[in-house]
C-alpha cells in the first residue's frame, strides 16, 4: 500500500517543486530546461497529471536528482547538501 502512496502524483509534484526551488528556478525555466511544456509541467507539479518516466529521466540528468527521489522520495542517492535541503523543504511543506 505504501508503494502506491509513494507514486501518488501529488507527492511526485511536491518533490519536483522542492527540487525546482532548491535550484532557484521558476516553473517556466525549470520546465523548459528539460524540454517539458511549462503548462504541462505546472499540471505535473500540482499533481493533476502523472510524470512520465522519460520526463523524469531528463529532470534527473539535468538537475542531479534520482528517479528514486522523484517517484519514491528516497534521498539516499542524492548529494548530501541537496538531500538535507530537500528534506527540510518537504518537511516544512507538510506542516
Amino acid at each position: 500500500m505504501s508503494a502506491i502512496k509513494d507514486l501518488d502524483p501529488m507527492e511526485v509534484g511536491r518533490r519536483l517543486r522542492a527540487l525546482r526551488e532548491f535550484h532557484g528556478k521558476n516553473k517556466h525555466d525549470f520546465a523548459t530546461s528539460v524540454g517539458i511544456d511549462p503548462t504541462s509541467y505546472g499540471r505535473i507539479e500540482r499533481g493533476d497529471k502523472p510524470l512520465k518516466a522519460e520526463m523524469a529521466f531528463r529532470i534527473t540528468e539535468r538537475w542531479g536528482a534520482s528517479m528514486d527521489f522523484i517517484y519514491r522520495g528516497r534521498l539516499t542517492e542524492l548529494p548530501a547538501k541537496m538531500a538535507d535541503s530537500l528534506m527540510t523543504n518537504l518537511t516544512h511543506t507538510q506542516e
